[in-house]
């Protein structure tokens, strides 16, 4: 928290006083080993525009296992995601607060190192290793509520869905490209919601503080 305030605080010298600046952590990512950081705009009192950065080391969907994880043990795995969003508040009190509505966009990138798959390649059975990177480009809508307390700091609970509109799965060994799913089974490596429905879901509960005041 205290490297929070402090980069509040460099932000709003920066940016200006004037200007209302929210900066905030995704308390409820914590507890998932999600550890990410928001930044919100405001362009007037009812409107906002922001980005949330987060960077996971555990596949939500995964239990951090594999066919192969005796050989392997836990997946070396890596994400990180880039979330803009625009919020409309409805019930403003204080400036960006209360019942809100938006949309966000979302870019999604992970990464599994080592990975051991086995196959038949010319009736010679074959025990490989491969690295498995993914992509993935989201459209969604936000739901949420923000609580501003008399002094700087804020709460905020966000729920949102969206679509994958493009996703892609790429291996450093071509190999693992034609195997079956009883073989190497990428879901292990991806977010399965993102691979065979591509929905993609938001839950987040924020802690925060504000800089500056909202234009009118």
């Amino acid at each position: 928290m205290k490297k929070l305030i402090i980069g509040a605080l460099l932000l709003s010298s920066g940016l200006g006083l004037k200007a209302q600046h929210d900066i905030s952590l995704d308390a409820l990512g914590f507890a998932f080993s999600k550890y990410g950081v928001g930044y919100e705009y405001a362009i007037n009192s009812k409107n906002s525009v922001g980005i949330n950065v987060n960077f996971t080391s555990k596949n939500m969907f995964s239990d951090m296992k594999n066919q192969y994880s005796f050989i392997d043990g836990d997946m070396d795995y890596s994400e990180m995601n880039i979330i803009p969003e625009y919020k409309s508040f409805f019930t403003p009190n204080k400036g960006n607060d209360g019942v809100y509505m938006g949309i966000y966009g979302k870019f999604r990138t992970s990464s599994s190192a080592g990975n051991t798959f086995a196959t038949v390649v010319d009736t010679v059975p074959v025990i490989g290793k491969t690295d498995v990177s993914s992509t993935g480009i989201a459209l969604g809508a936000i739901v949420g509520y923000k609580w501003k307390t008399s002094g700087a700091m804020f709460l905020e609970v966000t729920a949102g869905i969206g679509k994958f509109l493009s996703t892609s799965v790429s291996y450093s060994n071509s190999i693992a490209e034609d195997l079956d799913e009883n073989e190497f089974n990428e879901d292990d490596y991806i977010p399965y919601i993102g691979n065979e429905l591509p929905v993609d879901f938001r839950l987040a509960l924020k802690i925060g503080i504000r800089i500056g005041s909202s234009k009118e």
